[in-house]
């Protein structure tokens, strides 16, 4: 909520002049230094806002200054009281915030300065969550696809069978540089995008997902054991695939040293999350917080889908004349 700049400054000084009067208001009318309506300004306050202003390095006015500063703050909490603002909706939010704050300060975060993550919860983290470190192994391949659909007849079939187990003999006549499948998949394949690069299809892991090859021709890439290796004539519903295992790299485990940085983030952010939400649970708990959920399903609220739908409209064209 943003107040406006005279409200602000009223909201202000009215905080302030809160805990002045209330400081006030307890003590008895002794040592005092002024008498502002109802309430006084005592040698108390006027030394804690000597102190204040010391550990704010504000200047240090003459003594009869600052008492008629402090003066003019006390009349203007007591107009604004008088004039009911400190019961002002705005006013009394950004009272609350103010208290919340100073209590979130005095109690929440210590609590948080005080903890901690271990090395050796850094290392158990490392252990447990192993996979999360790892690069998986990897495989490099070639396909040749030649297409075919469940309404080719039988003697098509046969011929494009044929065909892929040519591509085959072909593709094994190939040098051993030859790291895809060449001008094998230009004269064979099917597959528009790969069939001018040998056939190149990329870098597959064995848990990942595959959008454009159907995992059963992926998969038997995957076990072909060494670089170079062709597989079967593999038959599916689309058509007849060859596949070439082209490169491999190996798993690679990222050393503790590399990560414990993260790790260390991760573990502290759950830390201070749980700190943050057993203060909350404490709080409701000793303030024995009681909510009627069925009172407040009858209150009138608009769904996610309405508000999204007015922001996403656009506003009404202005016509001129």
């Amino acid at each position: 909520m943003k107040l406006s700049a005279p409200i602000a400054c009223v909201c202000a000084v009215l905080t302030a002049g809160i805990l002045l009067s209330a400081g006030c208001g307890k003590k008895a009318p002794t040592n005092v230094l002024a008498h502002v309506g109802s309430e006084v300004i005592t040698v108390e306050d006027f030394q804690a806002e000597l102190q204040r202003r010391g550990a704010n390095r504000q200047a240090v006015l003459p003594r009869e200054q600052l008492l008629n500063e402090m003066v003019a703050r006390l009349t203007l909490v007591q107009r604004a009281k008088n004039s009911g603002l400190e019961k002002a909706d705005d006013v009394r939010r950004t009272v609350e915030e103010v208290l919340i704050a100073k209590l979130k300060e005095k109690e929440l975060e210590p609590q948080l300065a005080a903890v901690t993550v271990s090395t050796n919860e850094i290392r158990a983290a490392y252990a447990q969550d192993a996979a999360r470190f790892t690069t998986p192994a990897k495989t490099h391949l070639a396909i040749i696809f030649i297409a075919a659909d469940t309404k080719t007849d039988t003697n098509r079939l046969a011929e494009l069978s044929a065909r892929a187990r040519e591509a085959r003999q072909a593709a094994l006549a190939l040098p051993a540089t030859e790291k895809g499948f060449g001008t094998v998949a230009a004269g064979f394949s099917d597959d528009q995008i790969s069939r001018y690069r040998g056939g190149e299809a990329g870098w597959f892991t064995s848990d990942e997902l595959f959008d454009r090859w159907p995992k059963p021709v992926i998969t038997a890439g995957l076990v072909l054991k060494e670089v170079g290796s062709i597989s079967a004539v593999l038959a599916t519903a689309e058509g007849f695939y060859l596949v070439k295992k082209m490169d491999e790299r190996v798993a690679v485990v990222s050393p503790l040293a590399q990560v414990s940085g993260g790790i260390h983030r991760q573990l502290l952010t759950a830390k201070l999350d749980a700190v943050e939400k057993n203060f909350q649970a404490s709080l409701r708990t000793a303030a024995n917080v009681q909510t009627d959920l069925i009172l407040l399903g009858t209150i009138a609220y608009p769904t996610q889908t309405v508000a999204n739908a007015m922001s996403m409209t656009p506003p009404a064209l202005l016509h001129t004349p």
